[in-house]
C-alpha cells in the first residue's frame, strides 16, 4: 500500500502554524510503499500521515480533491461515541481493521483515536472512495465527518494497539451492503445524492434555482465568478485579510436575487430554512445559517466554500483570496520581523541550544516549554502590529491557549507566569498597547460583560544578550531547587523578592502574604535549621515529616510551602542542594540508619560544613486547627 509520511515528529498535537509548514511540506514528498505494521510504528513516533496520492494537474501538485490519484488506507477518527475498549471489542474493527491508535490529545478521561484500515486493492476512483467512506459513516455515525475527504492530513499518535495487520477490507462487500455492484457505483451515487458538494452537476442542484452561483463555485470558475461579481484587485496586509473576506456580500456571492429565506444550498427541502444576516458583534461579517433542524449549518463565507469545495479552511481562503483578487503587501521592517520569529523557532528546535544556553535548556526543556514557547511564536507571528513599528503580541485567553498547548487551563496560566519570570514574555501595561489594539480589547471586553480586559502580552525578540540574562536566571532557578510550585505571588516573592513579585502578578501587587502560610514557612526554617544543626544535612522529605500539622490536607500544604520557601532558606543559611550518591554519603557519613543504600534524595546542607556553627533558635508551638 501507498501512502504519503511526513519525516517531522511531533510530541504533541500540531499547532495552527505548525499545520501549514506540515501541508506545504508533505505534499512535496514522493508516495511511500509501506505495510501496516511500519505505518503504526512511523504514526507513533508523531509522524503525520495522508493515506491518498496525488496526480500533477498543469505541473503542480495540490492536497486537493481535485487531485486526488488513488487509495487504499482509510481512517476514521472518534472524538465521542466511542470509548477506547468500546473499539478494541468491536467485531466489525476486529475482523476488517489494521490497526487504531491514540491521537496526541488522547487523554483518560476523553478518549481520542483513529481506526486504520487497509483495503484489498486500491481506489482509484474517487466517487468508490465517498461510496466506501460513505458506509463507514453510516455504521459509526460517531465518527468525524471530517474523514470524508480523502485529501485530509491524519496527525501522528502515542500508542498503536494492533487488530490484525494483515487484516484487508474487502472492496467487494460494500456491494451486498448496498445491493449495488462496484462497477454501478457512480450512477447509483448519481441517483441518490441530496448534496450540492457530491451532485455531479452541480448547476443541476435544486438550491441553484435560488443560489445561481453555487455550480460556478463548486467548479472553481473563477473567472466566470469575477465577471458577475464586478472584482476589483485590493491590497491588504496578512492581518487584514480574514475580515475583509467575511464583510463581503454573501448573497451577490451565491447569487441569491430574492430576499428573505431561500432554499438551503446543502441539502434539499421543500421550504426555504435559510438565510444570510449581519453577525450580532457588529463586526461586518456576513453569516450564512441553515435554521433546519436536521441539516443545521451556520458560518462565514470560509465555511461556506469549505463545505461546497470539500476542503481544507486554509485552501478555501486561498480560493477566495484568488477571487477577489487579493494582493498581500508587507513591508521590509514585517518581512523580516517574520524572519526573525522563524529564527527564533529554529533555535529553540536547534541541536546546539543546550551547549549555547545551557541552563535555560534545561529549565525550559524538563516540562515543555520549550515547545510551548514555540507554539506561542506560532499564534503570535499572526498579531505583528504594524509596518513601522512590528512587534509580536497576542492576547489570547488563557481557554484559548490551553487548546494550543493541549493542557489544563490551571496549568497553562501557571505556564504564561512562568514565561513572565523568566522575561520570554512580558505583561504590557495598557498604556503601552498599540490604539488599534486597545479599541479591540475595550471592544471584546464590552461584548462579553468582562469586568477587566484580557491581559496582552508581549514576546521580546531573540537576541544573545538578552537569552545569556534568561539563562542567568535559571542558573539561579537551578541552584535554588525551585520548582513549578514556585510560580506563585508568594514563591516569587520569597525567591526573588516582592518587585519581581509585583511584576509578574500585577493584579496581586502588594499582596499580603497569610498568617498559617507565614507561620508554617517559619516552622519550616526552624526545622531545618534545628536538623543542620544536630547532623549538619536534611532531606525535604525529613524536614518535611519532622513539621506537624493538624488539619485535612496538611500535607500537601506543607510541601507546597516547602517548595515556595527552598530558596529563601538556601540565601538566607548559604545552604547548597546536592543530589546524594555512594561518595557523597561516605564522605558526610550518612549511614542507612537515615537513609536506605537504595536511596539516593537531593540533600540540604551547609556549603562550607567547616564554618557552621550552631545557630540559636527557639521552639515553634504546634499547629492546632
Amino acid at each position: 500500500m501507498r501512502v504519503i509520511l511526513d519525516k517531522v515528529e511531533y510530541s504533541s498535537k500540531p499547532s495552527s502554524g505548525e499545520i501549514g509548514s506540515i501541508n506545504n511540506r508533505i505534499i512535496k514528498y514522493s508516495p511511500t510503499d509501506i505495510s501496516a505494521e511500519k505505518l503504526a510504528e512511523e504514526v507513533t513516533k508523531g509522524k503525520t500521515f495522508i493515506p491518498a496520492t496525488f496526480k500533477s494537474i498543469g505541473g503542480n501538485i495540490k492536497r486537493s480533491k481535485a487531485n486526488w490519484e488513488s487509495q487504499q488506507v482509510i481512517a476514521l477518527d472518534f472524538d465521542e461515541g466511542l470509548t477506547l475498549d468500546e473499539a478494541k471489542n468491536d467485531e466489525f474493527f476486529k475482523k476488517n481493521a489494521a490497526f487504531l491508535y491514540t491521537t496526541l490529545s488522547h487523554k483518560m478521561s476523553h478518549h481520542k483515536f483513529r481506526i486504520v484500515f487497509v483495503l484489498d486493492k486500491p481506489l482509484t476512483q474517487y466517487k468508490d472512495f465517498e461510496f466506501v467512506i460513505g458506509n463507514l459513516f453510516e455504521q459509526y455515525p460517531s465518527a468525524d465527518k471530517a474523514c470524508r475527504d480523502g485529501s485530509r492530513l491524519f496527525f501522528g499518535g502515542r500508542e498503536a494497539i494492533p487488530f490484525n495487520f494483515n487484516n484487508r477490507l474487502k472492496v467487494s462487500s460494500f456491494a451486498s451492503l448496498n445491493t449495488t455492484p462496484m462497477q454501478d457505483i457512480k450512477s447509483n451515487l448519481n441517483m441518490s445524492v441530496t448534496r450540492v458538494h457530491t451532485n455531479p452537476d452541480p448547476q443541476d442542484s435544486h438550491s441553484n434555482i435560488y443560489a445561481k452561483n453555487v455550480g460556478l463555485i463548486s467548479n472553481r470558475n473563477i473567472k466566470k465568478l469575477q465577471e458577475l461579481l464586478h472584482i476589483e484587485p485590493v491590497i491588504l496586509s496578512h492581518n487584514e485579510v480574514l475580515d475583509y473576506l467575511k464583510k463581503q456580500d454573501l448573497r451577490a456571492f451565491l447569487g441569491i436575487k430574492e430576499e428573505g429565506n431561500f432554499i438551503d444550498i446543502f441539502h434539499d427541502e421543500n421550504n426555504p430554512s435559510a438565510s444570510i444576516y449581519q453577525s450580532y458583534r457588529n463586526n461586518g461579517h456576513s453569516l450564512y445559517k441553515c435554521h433546519s433542524t436536521s441539516k443545521p449549518f451556520t458560518g462565514t463565507i470560509l465555511h461556506v466554500v469549505q463545505r461546497l469545495l470539500e476542503c481544507s479552511i486554509v485552501e478555501a481562503k486561498k480560493f477566495l483570496m484568488e477571487l477577489y483578487r487579493i494582493e498581500i503587501y508587507e513591508s521590509e521592517a514585517v518581512r523580516e520581523f517574520k524572519e526573525s520569529i522563524d529564527i527564533y523557532k529554529g533555535l529553540l528546535r536547534s541541536e546546539e541550544l543546550e551547549e549555547i544556553h545551557p541552563h535555560f535548556y534545561k529549565v525550559f526543556n524538563r516540562y515543555g516549554h520549550l515547545q510551548d514557547l514555540y507554539i506561542l511564536l506560532d499564534l503570535a507571528k499572526e498579531f505583528i502590529t504594524n509596518d513601522t513599528d512590528p512587534r509580536i503580541m497576542f492576547y489570547h485567553s488563557v481557554r484559548t491557549l490551553a487548546q494550543h498547548f493541549c493542557r489544563s487551563t490551571s496549568a497553562t496560566g501557571i505556564r504564561i507566569n512562568f514565561f513572565t519570570l523568566f522575561k520570554v514574555i512580558r505583561k504590557l501595561d495598557e498604556i503601552e498597547l498599540p490604539e488599534k489594539l486597545l479599541k479591540i480589547q475595550n471592544r471584546n471586553k464590552r461584548e462579553r460583560h468582562f469586568q477587566y480586559r484580557s491581559s496582552t502580552y508581549e514576546l521580546p525578540m531573540y537576541t544573545y544578550e538578552f537569552f545569556y540574562q534568561i539563562d542567568e536566571i535559571c542558573r539561579v532557578w537551578l541552584e535554588k531547587g525551585c520548582t513549578g510550585r514556585t510560580i506563585s505571588y508568594e514563591g516569587i516573592m520569597r525567591t526573588f523578592g516582592r518587585e519581581e513579585a509585583d511584576r509578574v502578578f500585577p493584579q496581586d501587587k502588594g499582596k499580603k502574604i497569610p498568617e498559617l502560610n507565614e507561620e508554617v514557612v517559619s516552622n519550616i526554617h526552624f526545622t531545618t535549621l534545628k536538623l543542620m544543626q544536630s547532623k549538619g544535612w536534611a532531606t525535604e522529605k525529613e524536614i518535611l515529616d519532622t513539621v506537624k500539622l493538624y488539619f485535612k490536607g496538611q500535607q500537601e500544604f506543607k510541601t507546597k510551602q516547602f517548595k515556595r520557601c527552598i530558596a529563601e532558606m538556601v540565601d538566607a543559611y548559604n545552604l547548597g542542594i546536592i543530589p546524594s550518591n555512594k561518595k557523597l554519603k561516605k564522605e558526610m557519613g550518612i549511614t542507612e540508619e537515615y537513609l536506605s543504600k537504595s536511596s539516593f534524595p537531593k540533600i540540604l546542607r551547609k556549603k562550607l560544613v567547616k564554618d557552621c556553627r550552631p545557630v540559636q533558635v527557639k521552639e515553634k508551638k504546634k499547629l492546632i486547627s
